[in-house]
């Protein structure tokens, strides 16, 4: 009798374990699915760049970063930038997917910046492909003054980006056939009138 009760003891810790492992693999199986079912690919790439003695012409634009055929879509912007005494910058830094670009709306580091000087700025970058020009794969600096601008030696812009996934026809928001986009900077919306 002793020994019908150890078995039984036994057969139901069996019979636990192997429901056990079995819920397990079946969750694993599930999360590695679903895992799959998501294209994004963690990066960490980041572009540092130094701007002091150098000029930004009136009414023109440096592009500074592009992720096409990904759209980024998680990553981080800091600017240091020339500001007046509100903290307000003339320059903008612009995002979205060539052409159509749009000025980030950042946040100010108030203990880090001089107002009058130099202020550094910063914003979060995320595609949302599901909304109107939602997808960022272009990250551009534009002066929209009437006047060339001048950088101060400290002035940088540093972009980091996190995660990608693919653009959906491998291109351009906006571009049917999903090449690339036109080289022209004139078709670009950011008020580049120089061409």
């Amino acid at each position: 009798m002793k020994n019908y009760k150890a078995q039984s003891i036994t057969l139901a810790a069996i019979l636990i374990a192997a429901v056990g492992s079995t819920s397990i693999l079946i969750a694993s199986t599930t999360q590695y699915s679903n895992a799959q079912e998501h294209t994004s690919t963690v990066v960490r790439d980041s572009a540092v760049v130094l701007l002091g003695g150098r000029t930004l012409p009136s009414n023109n634009f440096i592009h500074l970063y592009d992720t096409t055929p990904y759209m980024i879509m998680n990553g981080h912007i800091a600017a240091k930038l020339p500001c007046n005494d509100q903290s307000e910058s003339p320059l903008k830094i612009l995002m979205g997917s060539a052409p159509n670009l749009a000025a980030a709306e950042f946040e100010t580091i108030k203990e880090l910046s001089t107002p009058g000087e130099m202020c550094l700025y910063h914003v979060d970058v995320a595609s949302h492909p599901d909304t109107a020009n939602g997808t960022i794969t272009d990250i551009a600096l534009q002066n929209p003054t009437g006047e060339n601008i001048e950088f101060p030696s400290t002035a940088t812009v540093v972009i980091g980006v996190n995660e990608i996934a693919p653009i959906a026809g491998g291109g351009h928001e906006g571009n049917e056939e999903g090449g690339a986009a036109s080289n022209s900077t004139e078709s670009m919306t950011m008020g580049n009138s120089t061409g």
